[in-house]
């Protein structure tokens, strides 16, 4: 008898250290997605205020990735009314698991003048084509009405859009910058047109 109850002690004693660890392992808290912020510096290539993401050309980002070139949302859209395509930018970004997102966002150095081609095939190229040609969003800038415009109308049409044909670019990019597309498109893809269909007319 005294040896059945020293088995039913030392099986109830057992029992209740694993119920103990049991209970330890259940309420131990689930550790939530890992949170990190890093800085680094870019120049900013392009801007959507509708989605509110930049794209960022941005040197290494130490310990997490190298220099490339990243299209992230924002984590507060007015970020985005303090710089403008071109500018070089201080970032911080945060991830959270595999999402990312920009939470930061300074300005560091004047608008870089960047090259109208550049400018051209981030910002235009998507609705008129690579070389001008149009595209389903976009009318072709080699033919037709788009010939007929001095390079004023042309600054003036970027600047401020034209209805719900082509939205405007003011808040986009800066003066040097849309008058360096705009000499691009008349200078480089409009140059093998011959002179007499580019006669500008009256409004």
């Amino acid at each position: 008898m005294k040896k059945l109850f020293k088995s039913l002690a030392v099986l109830t004693f057992a029992v209740a250290i694993f119920a103990c660890q049991s209970k330890t392992v259940a309420e131990k808290p689930v550790d939530p997605a890992e949170k990190r912020t890093y800085k680094a510096v870019g120049v900013v290539r392009a801007i959507d205020p509708a989605a509110g993401k930049i794209t960022l050309d941005h040197e290494d980002i130490a310990g997490y990735m190298p220099a490339m070139q990243m299209n992230e949302a924002v984590s507060d859209a007015k970020m985005l009314e303090a710089v403008r395509v071109g500018d070089r930018v201080e970032f911080e970004i945060e991830r959270t698991g595999a999402q990312l997102v920009v939470t930061k966002l300074d300005k560091i150095g004047e608008t870089l003048l960047v090259g109208g081609g550049e400018i051209y095939k981030t910002n235009c190229a998507l609705c008129h084509g690579g070389r001008g040609e149009g595209d389903v969003k976009g009318i072709s800038l080699l033919k037709g009405h788009a010939l007929k415009h001095s390079e004023n109308e042309y600054i003036e049409q970027v600047t401020n859009g034209e209805g719900r044909k082509m939205p405007p670019f003011k808040d986009k990019l800066a003066p040097e910058q849309i008058a360096a597309v705009v000499k691009f498109v008349r200078e480089e893809l409009q140059k093998d047109i011959p002179a007499d269909q580019k006669t500008e007319h009256m409004h």
